[in-house]
């Protein structure tokens, strides 16, 4: 799951497909494709037959509103690929490359995900919960509109280089390496500059740029040939910067490597 406006789409397709349906089964797969019991640290029982009443989303994460009642919080941050797919289901041993898990629904429809420690991203949360996790999240753009002043503190407070301050969850969830590179070039800032080095211009640009990339992506569905020809991500494969046309570099940034226009971005 590339970042928050992928799984912005994916909460949409799952409220329209999955709303007032009941969970069939959850299964879940190792990398050989074999099925795994009790692989998401809940049983069966705990899911099968429950009715979805409503979808929303935080950051990273989505929640299902069981029966009214209880909410499965789904983790899809860092490297997990997820989609709502139909049709029969992979059959045991298909796999072969990393572990699935799959939420059934009546019909056809299920929830697919793909990667690691998939045990670790499932909790079920009741009235008595404990819901701290979700405390340690920075504001999220796409629904705290009003976020810009509580960002701007943070990032006043802030040392290290200005791309993982945007990976950070305690700054904003979710927004993942492609967005952040576009916000950054977006922002005229280079990915290694440090929140201190900033002068006041640089960071309202930076901070207007966080909800207005992130909020053109989800209307453009995060497809690269539909973003305007001024953004980098559409120039991922031909590596030349859509504003001067110079080739464009990676440069390490937190042990990641990040995609950035050495003449435009300062």
């Amino acid at each position: 799951m590339a970042g928050l406006p992928e799984i912005e789409l994916l909460k949409e397709r799952l409220k329209r497909a999955m709303l007032h349906k009941r969970i069939g089964a959850l299964q879940v797969s190792n990398a050989r494709g074999e099925q795994v019991a009790d692989g998401a640290g809940m049983k069966d029982e705990a899911l099968k037959g429950r009715e979805i009443t409503d979808v929303r989303r935080y950051g990273h994460y989505l929640f299902l509103e069981l029966n009214r009642q209880d909410i499965l919080a789904m983790n899809l941050g860092g490297e997990l690929a997820g989609d709502l797919e139909r049709g029969p289901a992979a059959s045991e041993g298909e796999e072969g490359q990393r572990g699935a898990l799959e939420i059934h629904l009546n019909g056809h429809n299920r929830l697919r995900l793909q990667g690691t420690q998939l045990h670790n991203r499932l909790r079920l949360l009741d009235e008595n919960a404990d819901v701290d996790f979700l405390t340690k999240l920075g504001p999220d753009p796409l629904l705290v509109h009003d976020g810009l002043s509580v960002l701007r503190d943070a990032l006043a407070r802030r040392r290290s280089a200005v791309r993982n301050i945007l990976l950070d969850d305690a700054f904003v969830p979710g927004i993942g390496g492609t967005w952040a590179d576009e916000i950054l070039f977006q922002a005229r800032v280079r990915p290694d500059r440090t929140a201190p080095s900033l002068s006041e211009e640089e960071r309202s640009r930076l901070l207007e740029q966080i909800p207005r990339v992130l909020e053109r992506a989800v209307r453009c569905q995060a497809k690269p040939s539909l973003l305007p020809k001024t953004y980098l991500t559409r120039h991922h494969q031909d590596g030349h910067c859509p504003s001067c046309g110079g080739p464009l570099e990676t440069l390490a940034v937190g042990g990641k490597n990040a995609l950035f226009c050495p003449v435009c971005q300062q």
